[in-house]
């Protein structure tokens, strides 16, 4: 093999090593709303905040206190949702990863 192709190899390899390295990080660094959507919100609202047997959340438009009202006091079909299940924290996470599924 020529100095050439060995270099050339050498640089391809690195890129790829590079690209997974970069992949598997984003894979595992998830929005910190999406655990406690996933808990308490998708079973109704659908994956990614799309709809299901609940309204479709996505453009997702109010701010994490407005959000947090609905969830306390319920609406609709929606039950109100105590801090024991969701805490206050997690309702303004969820707002903010609602917002930014909008954005995709």
């Amino acid at each position: 093999m020529s100095v050439f192709f060995r270099g050339v190899f050498v640089v391809s390899a690195s890129v790829l090593c590079l690209e997974l390295l970069v992949t598997s990080a984003h894979a595992s660094d998830d929005h910190p709303g999406k655990a406690p959507y996933d808990r308490v919100c998708r079973v109704c609202h659908g994956p990614e905040g799309r709809g299901n047997q609940g309204p479709r959340l996505i453009p997702f438009e109010r701010d994490g206190d407005e959000l947090l009202v609905q969830v306390r006091e319920g609406s609709g079909e929606m039950p109100p949702i105590s801090e024991n299940r969701v805490s206050d924290d997690e309702v303004k996470q969820i707002a903010a990863y609602l917002k930014s599924l909008s954005e995709q």
